[in-house]
Protein backbone atom coordinates (compact mmCIF):
# COMPACT_ATOMS: atom_id res chain seq x y z
CA UNK A 1 0.00 0.00 0.00
CA UNK A 2 1.52 3.57 -1.01
CA UNK A 3 1.85 5.37 2.49
CA UNK A 4 0.07 8.42 2.71
CA UNK A 5 0.76 12.41 2.07
CA UNK A 6 -0.59 14.08 4.85
CA UNK A 7 -0.26 18.05 3.46
CA UNK A 8 0.07 20.61 5.89
CA UNK A 9 -1.03 23.79 4.48
CA UNK A 10 -3.62 25.16 6.58
CA UNK A 11 -1.03 26.95 8.48
CA UNK A 12 2.75 27.20 8.54
CA UNK A 13 3.35 26.43 12.11
CA UNK A 14 2.26 24.34 14.70
CA UNK A 15 3.21 22.58 17.82
CA UNK A 16 1.70 19.73 19.50
CA UNK A 17 2.12 17.90 22.87
CA UNK A 18 2.07 14.22 22.49
CA UNK A 19 1.12 11.68 25.47
CA UNK A 20 -0.08 8.43 23.90
CA UNK A 21 1.07 5.16 23.61
CA UNK A 22 -0.64 4.51 19.84
CA UNK A 23 0.90 3.23 16.90
CA UNK A 24 1.05 6.02 14.15
CA UNK A 25 1.03 4.14 10.46
CA UNK A 26 4.41 4.79 8.02
CA UNK A 27 3.05 8.24 6.53
CA UNK A 28 4.72 11.43 5.01
CA UNK A 29 4.20 15.67 4.71
CA UNK A 30 5.19 17.97 2.83
CA UNK A 31 6.71 20.19 6.08
CA UNK A 32 9.44 20.17 7.96
CA UNK A 33 9.12 18.09 11.48
CA UNK A 34 10.64 17.91 15.04
CA UNK A 35 9.29 15.08 17.30
CA UNK A 36 11.16 15.70 20.13
CA UNK A 37 11.19 13.03 23.17
CA UNK A 38 10.71 14.26 26.76
CA UNK A 39 10.15 10.46 28.23
CA UNK A 40 9.12 6.66 27.18
CA UNK A 41 10.41 4.64 24.71
CA UNK A 42 9.22 2.61 21.32
CA UNK A 43 10.40 2.54 17.94
CA UNK A 44 10.85 5.20 15.19
CA UNK A 45 10.82 4.53 11.58
CA UNK A 46 12.02 7.55 8.78
CA UNK A 47 12.00 5.65 5.69
CA UNK A 48 13.60 2.55 5.33
CA UNK A 49 15.53 3.22 9.21
CA UNK A 50 14.15 2.15 12.45
CA UNK A 51 15.35 4.03 15.71
CA UNK A 52 15.19 3.22 19.46
CA UNK A 53 13.11 5.99 21.00
CA UNK A 54 14.76 7.40 23.96
CA UNK A 55 14.83 10.22 26.29
CA UNK A 56 16.59 13.48 25.40
CA UNK A 57 16.36 12.86 21.40
CA UNK A 58 15.25 14.56 18.40
CA UNK A 59 14.10 13.23 15.20
CA UNK A 60 14.51 15.30 12.16
CA UNK A 61 12.41 14.95 9.19
CA UNK A 62 12.82 16.82 6.01
CA UNK A 63 9.47 16.97 3.40
CA UNK A 64 8.79 13.84 1.78
CA UNK A 65 10.30 11.17 3.62
CA UNK A 66 8.09 8.89 5.30
CA UNK A 67 8.47 8.01 9.04
CA UNK A 68 5.79 6.89 11.60
CA UNK A 69 6.71 4.93 15.33
CA UNK A 70 5.15 1.94 17.43
CA UNK A 71 5.67 0.00 20.43
CA UNK A 72 5.76 3.10 21.95
CA UNK A 73 5.69 3.00 26.11
CA UNK A 74 4.94 6.33 28.15
CA UNK A 75 5.66 8.63 25.60
CA UNK A 76 5.82 11.98 26.39
CA UNK A 77 7.04 14.13 23.44
CA UNK A 78 6.72 17.82 21.56
CA UNK A 79 5.64 17.51 17.61
CA UNK A 80 6.48 20.40 15.45
CA UNK A 81 5.28 20.90 12.27
CA UNK A 82 6.75 23.97 10.08
CA UNK A 83 7.69 25.26 6.67
CA UNK A 84 9.89 27.36 5.10
CA UNK A 85 8.02 30.58 4.96
CA UNK A 86 8.70 31.53 8.42
CA UNK A 87 11.65 32.76 7.35
CA UNK A 88 11.84 35.73 5.48
CA UNK A 89 15.14 34.96 3.46
CA UNK A 90 17.10 31.54 2.61
CA UNK A 91 20.31 33.11 4.40
CA UNK A 92 18.93 31.31 7.65
CA UNK A 93 17.45 28.33 6.22
CA UNK A 94 21.18 27.86 3.99
CA UNK A 95 23.02 27.47 7.24
CA UNK A 96 21.21 25.23 9.04
CA UNK A 97 22.14 21.62 7.96
CA UNK A 98 20.01 19.52 11.08
CA UNK A 99 17.61 17.98 8.65
CA UNK A 100 20.82 16.05 6.74
CA UNK A 101 20.92 14.22 9.98
CA UNK A 102 18.29 11.58 10.72
CA UNK A 103 18.34 12.13 14.78
CA UNK A 104 20.38 14.10 17.60
CA UNK A 105 20.37 13.06 21.18
CA UNK A 106 20.75 15.65 23.57
CA UNK A 107 23.02 15.87 27.25
CA UNK A 108 21.23 17.10 29.82
CA UNK A 109 22.32 20.43 29.67
CA UNK A 110 21.37 21.39 26.41
CA UNK A 111 17.99 19.34 26.65
CA UNK A 112 17.01 21.67 29.75
CA UNK A 113 17.48 25.05 27.24
CA UNK A 114 15.17 23.08 24.67
CA UNK A 115 12.45 22.32 26.56
CA UNK A 116 12.26 25.41 27.67
CA UNK A 117 12.14 26.98 24.60
CA UNK A 118 9.47 24.04 23.39
CA UNK A 119 7.15 24.98 26.69
CA UNK A 120 7.54 28.77 25.33
CA UNK A 121 6.38 27.60 21.64
CA UNK A 122 3.66 25.43 22.65
CA UNK A 123 2.43 28.52 25.20
CA UNK A 124 2.63 31.44 22.29
CA UNK A 125 1.17 28.42 19.81
CA UNK A 126 -2.01 28.51 22.30
CA UNK A 127 -2.14 32.58 23.06
CA UNK A 128 -4.35 34.72 21.62
CA UNK A 129 -1.58 37.77 22.07
CA UNK A 130 -0.51 40.03 19.07
CA UNK A 131 2.07 39.54 16.74
CA UNK A 132 2.76 35.96 18.21
CA UNK A 133 3.46 35.04 14.86
CA UNK A 134 6.62 36.81 14.94
CA UNK A 135 7.44 35.61 18.65
CA UNK A 136 6.99 31.74 16.55
CA UNK A 137 9.16 32.54 14.49
CA UNK A 138 11.55 34.16 16.40
CA UNK A 139 11.83 30.78 18.83
CA UNK A 140 11.84 28.83 16.29
CA UNK A 141 15.18 30.42 15.07
CA UNK A 142 16.84 29.83 18.36
CA UNK A 143 15.61 26.33 18.91
CA UNK A 144 17.03 24.95 15.33
CA UNK A 145 19.86 27.06 16.67
CA UNK A 146 20.61 24.77 19.57
CA UNK A 147 20.09 21.83 17.98
CA UNK A 148 22.40 22.55 15.34
CA UNK A 149 25.18 23.56 17.86
CA UNK A 150 24.09 19.97 19.27
CA UNK A 151 25.00 17.72 16.53
CA UNK A 152 27.72 15.15 16.64
CA UNK A 153 29.25 16.02 13.55
CA UNK A 154 31.66 19.06 12.48
CA UNK A 155 29.55 21.49 11.29
CA UNK A 156 30.05 22.19 7.57
CA UNK A 157 30.16 25.47 5.87
CA UNK A 158 27.36 27.48 4.82
CA UNK A 159 28.26 27.02 1.08
CA UNK A 160 28.45 23.28 1.61
CA UNK A 161 24.76 23.53 2.74
CA UNK A 162 23.82 25.36 0.05
CA UNK A 163 24.99 23.13 -2.31
CA UNK A 164 24.04 19.52 -0.65
CA UNK A 165 20.45 20.71 -0.53
CA UNK A 166 20.22 22.38 -3.98
CA UNK A 167 21.58 18.72 -5.29
CA UNK A 168 18.76 16.78 -2.90
CA UNK A 169 16.24 19.28 -4.49
CA UNK A 170 17.43 18.77 -7.86
CA UNK A 171 17.40 14.73 -7.29
CA UNK A 172 14.13 14.48 -5.84
CA UNK A 173 12.62 16.74 -8.78
CA UNK A 174 14.86 13.93 -10.83
CA UNK A 175 12.70 11.33 -9.05
CA UNK A 176 15.82 10.15 -7.78
CA UNK A 177 16.96 8.50 -11.31
CA UNK A 178 20.58 7.39 -11.42
CA UNK A 179 22.35 10.11 -13.13
CA UNK A 180 25.96 11.16 -13.71
CA UNK A 181 27.95 13.53 -11.66
CA UNK A 182 28.31 16.00 -14.46
CA UNK A 183 24.75 16.11 -14.91
CA UNK A 184 24.60 17.55 -11.89
CA UNK A 185 27.34 19.28 -11.33
CA UNK A 186 26.37 21.05 -14.54
CA UNK A 187 22.97 21.87 -13.24
CA UNK A 188 24.62 23.23 -10.39
CA UNK A 189 26.86 25.45 -12.26
CA UNK A 190 30.05 23.87 -10.49
CA UNK A 191 32.91 21.77 -11.46
CA UNK A 192 32.73 18.02 -10.43
CA UNK A 193 35.81 19.16 -8.26
CA UNK A 194 33.95 20.95 -6.76
CA UNK A 195 30.78 18.73 -6.11
CA UNK A 196 32.58 15.98 -4.74
CA UNK A 197 34.00 18.20 -2.20
CA UNK A 198 30.97 19.81 -1.07
CA UNK A 199 29.54 16.24 -1.01
CA UNK A 200 32.71 14.85 0.95
CA UNK A 201 32.72 17.53 3.50
CA UNK A 202 29.05 17.31 4.45
CA UNK A 203 28.59 13.09 4.28
CA UNK A 204 32.35 11.49 3.78
CA UNK A 205 31.04 9.79 0.34
CA UNK A 206 32.27 10.98 -3.30
CA UNK A 207 29.37 12.52 -5.15
CA UNK A 208 28.54 9.56 -7.37
CA UNK A 209 28.08 7.38 -3.90
CA UNK A 210 26.34 9.56 -2.67
CA UNK A 211 23.74 9.89 -5.32
CA UNK A 212 23.46 6.36 -5.92
CA UNK A 213 22.70 5.99 -2.29
CA UNK A 214 20.00 8.16 -2.69
CA UNK A 215 18.85 6.66 -5.88
CA UNK A 216 18.76 3.37 -3.23
CA UNK A 217 16.88 4.98 -0.96
CA UNK A 218 14.06 5.76 -3.00
CA UNK A 219 14.11 1.94 -4.55
CA UNK A 220 13.37 0.62 -0.84
CA UNK A 221 10.99 3.49 -0.18
CA UNK A 222 9.07 2.75 -3.26
CA UNK A 223 9.41 -1.15 -3.24
CA UNK A 224 8.14 -0.84 0.52
CA UNK A 225 5.43 1.64 0.59
CA UNK A 226 4.30 1.80 -3.05
CA UNK A 227 2.22 -0.23 -5.50
CA UNK A 228 4.32 -0.23 -8.23
CA UNK A 229 5.60 -2.78 -9.31
CA UNK A 230 9.18 -3.98 -9.59
CA UNK A 231 9.53 -3.27 -13.77
CA UNK A 232 7.53 0.26 -13.13
CA UNK A 233 10.23 1.18 -10.20
CA UNK A 234 13.17 0.25 -12.63
CA UNK A 235 11.45 2.93 -15.31
CA UNK A 236 10.61 5.10 -12.87
CA UNK A 237 14.66 5.55 -11.62
CA UNK A 238 15.72 5.41 -15.31
CA UNK A 239 16.89 1.78 -15.40
CA UNK A 240 16.30 1.05 -19.29
CA UNK A 241 16.38 -2.79 -18.27
CA UNK A 242 14.70 -4.21 -14.86
CA UNK A 243 17.24 -6.36 -15.22
CA UNK A 244 20.01 -4.60 -14.47
CA UNK A 245 18.12 -2.47 -12.20
CA UNK A 246 17.50 -5.83 -9.91
CA UNK A 247 20.89 -6.88 -10.52
CA UNK A 248 22.16 -3.39 -9.20
CA UNK A 249 19.68 -3.38 -6.36
CA UNK A 250 21.00 -6.68 -5.35
CA UNK A 251 24.78 -5.54 -5.59
CA UNK A 252 24.08 -2.66 -3.59
CA UNK A 253 21.89 -4.05 -0.80
CA UNK A 254 22.16 -7.69 -0.55
CA UNK A 255 18.90 -8.99 -1.61
CA UNK A 256 16.76 -9.02 -4.84
CA UNK A 257 13.86 -5.95 -4.96
CA UNK A 258 11.48 -8.76 -4.89
CA UNK A 259 12.68 -10.49 -2.06
CA UNK A 260 13.32 -7.14 0.12
CA UNK A 261 9.40 -6.57 -1.12
CA UNK A 262 8.43 -9.71 0.56
CA UNK A 263 6.52 -8.64 3.87
CA UNK A 264 7.53 -12.39 4.86
CA UNK A 265 11.40 -11.58 4.54
CA UNK A 266 11.24 -9.97 8.11
CA UNK A 267 15.24 -9.21 8.24
CA UNK A 268 14.27 -6.75 5.66
CA UNK A 269 10.41 -5.92 6.53
CA UNK A 270 11.41 -2.59 7.41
Amino acid sequence: MTAPIFNFSEEAFRIEKIEFMNPVPRHKHNCYELFFIAEGDGRFYIDCQSYDIQKNTFFLISPNRIHGWEYTHNLHAYLIKFDLSLFLDNFFSEHISIFHFDTVNLMEEESKSIRNILNQLHEEYLSPQSFKEFTISNLLHILLIYIQRALPAKISTHTTNVVVSKLDDLMHHNNYQLTSVAYYAKKLKLSIKQLNLAIKEMTGLNSSDYIRSKTMLEAKRLLKYDSLTCNEIADKLGFMDPGYFSRFFKREVGVSPKLFRNPMGEKYNF
